[in-house]
């Protein structure tokens, strides 16, 4: 009995690389941190925080797991993001992020890699269409922020842009194509800056929600250096079985 549990510590040790340990200790640390400078346990945040990050640490691994920690994430950000009047990333994680999960879940599984029933093959997109993403993105992100202005959202165009870019990179996620990880690099960067506004202005949870996305960028860079290396092994296989 005891050696199954030794077994089964060190599988799970083992199954995230030192890299992936280091984002998931850093978010609990951080929102360990928050909660002391701020006086105050924000519950709700650090449990999206750290399903949010162990969600994103399994998507960069190509792990079907992720859409359960990322159905617990999205449901609980867009409550968060209600309280502040982020009205894009409500719409975006209430409307779109949660019935994208159980999407996600069922289009992975019919891209699983040879001979695994959790991990994802990953691809590319051709030149021509990596130009219409982005022309694509850019006349989104514009547009969604006049839209946004007359709700009076605090921040339109990076409002805008997390909602669309987030919009497009889960459709790109779901398809399992590797681009997806430029446009969460930029999400991230966007919605850093966001949650540090609306903590500036004086929301002291905020800065949970800024320390979140911070990891989730490094683990974004992450992501795209495996999915990069993952697509070139796939294309090299399928040249060569098509030979």
């Amino acid at each position: 009995m005891k050696s199954d549990i030794k077994l089964s510590i060190s599988k799970f040790i083992k199954f995230f690389t030192p890299y992936e340990w280091f984002l998931l200790v850093t978010i609990i640390t951080l929102n360990i941190l928050v909660s002391i400078i701020n006086d105050e346990l924000a519950l709700l945040q650090s449990i999206a925080a750290i399903s949010g990050v162990l969600c994103v640490v399994l998507v960069a691994k190509g792990h079907i797991a992720n859409y359960l920690f990322g159905l617990i994430q999205v449901s609980l950000y867009a409550y968060c993001s209600w309280g502040v009047g982020y009205w894009g990333e409500v719409a975006l994680n209430a409307l779109y992020y949660v019935p994208m999960q159980f999407i996600g879940f069922f289009m992975w599984k019919k891209r699983m890699r040879d001979g695994s029933k959790t991990e994802v093959k990953a691809r590319n997109l051709s030149a021509k269409q990596r130009i219409i993403l982005s022309i694509v993105s850019v006349i989104l992100v514009i547009v969604g922020a006049q839209a946004l202005k007359y709700f009076d959202d605090p921040a339109p165009y990076l409002d805008s842009a997390t909602t669309f870019l987030s919009i497009i990179a889960m459709l790109l996620m779901v398809k399992t194509y590797t681009e997806q990880w430029y446009l969460w690099v930029a999400v991230n960067i966007a919605t850093i800056i966001m949650w540090y506004m609306a903590y500036a202005n004086g929301n002291s949870n905020a800065l949970i929600v800024c320390t979140m996305w911070f990891v989730y960028l490094l683990n974004s860079i992450n992501g795209l250096i495996n999915w990069s290396r993952d697509a070139r092994k796939e294309a090299k296989n399928e040249a060569l079985n098509n030979f």
